[in-house]
C-alpha cells in the first residue's frame, strides 16, 4: 500500500476534527486531553493534537483521565481493565514529561463535577469522538461545561469515518470505498515533543499506579464485584502490543483459514484493546502489513479489521438507535414478527438462559465462555446470537437480551461492532434468505455450519 503522507496527525482541514461548541480558544494555562475513548499514551492522533495546539499556544498539555462508578454495567471486570491502561498511560506519559490525573471516584456523587473543574482554566479542551455507549453524552455535557473550545478527534479507525457519508447497507458497499482510502490515511502518527511542560494541582486525589494496587482500588468503587477480571487478558497498551506481536509471530499466516476454528488460537484476541482505545487499528494494520504475510491471511486481517470495523462504526454513526431493536432493517423485523408465534421449543426465560441453562450444550458453552473468560470466539459468537432468536420468545427480547449479555460481560462489549454483530443475527447488514420457521428470510445459523469449521464436542469440553 503507497503512502503519500509521511504521518497521520491532523492537517489543515482535517476531517476527523469536530467542534462541539461555539466558544473561542482561550488564553488559559493549559491544553487538556481528555482521555476517553482512547486509552493510549502513543499513536493517538488526539494527544498528539492537543500537544500540538499546547506548543503553538506556549502552555503545557495535561491528560485528564477517568472512570467513573455509574457507567451501565459497571463492574470488576471492566474498571480493572480501564485502570490497567491507565497504569500503562501514566509510565509513558511521565517519560514525555506530561502531567497525567487519573481520576477513580468510589460513588456517582464523587465524580459529579469534577471535570468541569479540570476545564475551569483550560484554553482548550480535545477529546475522542466515538458514536457508542456513554461518549456522545460525556462528550455533549463537556462541551457545555468547558470555558473554551471543546474539539474532539475521530480516531476510531484508520480512515475518517466522515468521509464516507451515507449510511452503507453491507459490507460489499462499504469495502472498495475503506480500502481506497487506506493509500491516504494509513500512516504512523508522529509523537510531539511538548515544548512546556507543567504540574497541575488537580481537583482530585490521583490515582498513584507506583503506590495504589489496582484490585484495592476497584473494591472501593460502587460497583458490581460479582463479574470478576479476566486473568488471561490483562489491560493496556504493553499487553496490546505483546498480544499483535505474538498474533504476527505465530498465528497471523494462516488467519484465513485459523480464524474460523474455535478449538484453536487463530484469532487475534485484539477486540478488547481496539474497544478500550489501548492500540488503534491503524496500529494493528500498519503492522500486518510490515509481517509480510501471505495475501489470503491479510487480506482476511484488513477486512475484519478495517472493513467489518469500519461498517459497524459507519452503522452506529449513522443511525442513533444502533444499539436497539429499532436499527434492524425494516424487511428483517417485518418477517421476524410474521413468525413471532412459531413454536420454539427451546425457549427459555431470559434468567435461566443467563445461567446458559438451555437445553443446547453448545450454546451453553458460548454463554459459559461469554461470562467466565469476557469473550466468545468469533464464529461462536454468530451461533450464540443466531441460537437466541429461536431461546427467546420475542424478536425484540432476544435481540434485547443478547445485547445485555454482551454489554454486561465481554470486554468489548459496549461497541459498535459488538451492536453491529448482534444485528446481523437479526438480518443488519445482510439480505433475505428463503423462508423458514422462527426465522422467516432472516439467515439461520446451525450446528450444521460449526461441524465444517470445527469440532464441536472439543469446543464445548474446553469451556469448564
Amino acid at each position: 500500500m503507497p503512502l503519500h503522507r509521511k504521518h497521520g496527525n491532523i492537517r489543515v482541514n482535517d476531517p476527523r476534527l469536530r467542534v462541539w461548541n461555539d466558544r473561542p480558544i482561550l488564553t488559559g494555562d493549559y491544553v487538556v486531553y481528555w482521555c476517553q475513548a482512547n486509552r493510549r499514551a502513543v499513536d493517538n492522533v488526539a494527544l498528539e493534537y492537543a500537544i500540538k495546539r499546547a506548543n503553538e499556544l506556549s502552555i503545557p498539555c495535561v491528560v485528564y483521565e477517568a472512570v467513573r462508578p455509574d457507567y451501565p454495567h459497571a463492574s470488576d471486570r471492566f474498571h480493572t481493565f480501564l485502570l490497567e491502561c491507565g497504569r500503562d498511560n501514566a509510565r509513558v506519559l511521565a517519560e514525555r514529561g506530561i502531567a497525567h490525573g487519573f481520576f477513580l471516584p468510589r460513588t456517582a456523587q464523587e465524580a459529579r463535577g469534577v471535570a468541569a473543574k479540570v476545564f475551569e482554566r483550560a484554553a482548550l479542551v480535545v477529546s475522542d469522538d466515538h458514536p457508542s455507549f456513554v461518549f456522545p453524552w460525556q462528550n455533549q455535557a463537556g462541551a457545555r461545561h468547558a470555558p473554551c473550545a471543546f474539539l474532539t478527534v475521530d480516531d476510531a479507525a484508520i480512515a475518517p469515518l466522515a468521509l464516507i457519508p451515507a449510511h452503507e447497507s453491507q459490507a460489499r458497499t462499504i469495502r472498495p470505498k475503506l480500502l481506497a482510502l487506506l493509500d491516504e490515511w494509513l500512516a504512523p502518527v508522529r509523537p510531539i515533543e511538548p515544548r512546556v511542560r507543567g504540574e497541575l494541582d488537580w481537583p482530585f486525589d490521583p490515582v498513584d499506579f507506583a503506590r495504589d494496587k489496582i484490585p484495592a482500588l476497584v473494591r472501593r468503587c460502587a460497583i458490581d464485584h460479582a463479574i470478576g477480571p479476566i486473568e488471561d487478558r490483562v489491560g493496556g497498551s504493553r499487553a496490546a502490543w505483546a498480544r499483535l506481536s505474538n498474533f504476527l509471530a505465530r498465528g497471523a499466516r494462516g488467519y484465513d483459514e485459523g480464524r474460523d476454528d474455535a478449538t484453536s488460537d487463530g484469532t487475534s484476541g485484539l477486540s478488547p484493546y481496539l474497544h478500550f482505545g489501548a492500540i488503534s487499528a491503524r496500529t494493528c494494520a500498519l503492522a500486518a502489513r510490515d509481517a509480510t504475510l501471505p495475501k489470503p491471511a491479510f487480506d482476511a486481517f484488513i477486512e475484519q479489521l478495517v472493513v467489518r470495523r469500519g461498517l459497524a462504526f459507519n452503522h452506529a454513526i449513522r443511525d442513533p438507535r444502533h444499539a436497539t431493536y429499532e436499527s434492524v432493517p425494516q424487511w428483517a423485523r417485518d418477517t421476524l414478527a410474521a413468525h413471532a408465534h412459531d413454536e420454539r421449543p427451546g425457549a427459555k426465560p431470559p434468567a435461566v438462559l443467563e445461567r446458559a441453562r438451555s437445553e443446547d450444550e453448545v450454546w451453553n458453552a458460548a454463554q459459559r465462555e461469554l461470562v467466565t473468560r469476557g469473550r466468545i470466539h468469533n464464529v461462536m459468537r454468530m451461533f450464540w446470537g443466531k441460537r437466541i432468536v429461536t431461546l427467546v420468545k420475542r424478536p425484540r427480547d432476544a435481540f434485547e437480551f443478547a445485547v445485555r449479555m454482551m454489554d454486561r460481560y465481554a470486554l468489548d462489549g459496549r461497541d459498535p461492532n459488538t451492536y453491529a454483530g448482534v444485528g446481523w443475527c437479526f438480518g443488519l447488514h445482510d439480505r433475505p434468505f428463503p423462508e423458514r420457521p422462527i426465522f422467516g428470510t432472516v439467515r439461520p445459523m446451525g450446528l450444521g455450519a460449526l461441524k465444517k469449521r470445527f469440532d464441536i464436542n472439543t469446543y464445548v469440553q474446553s469451556i469448564p
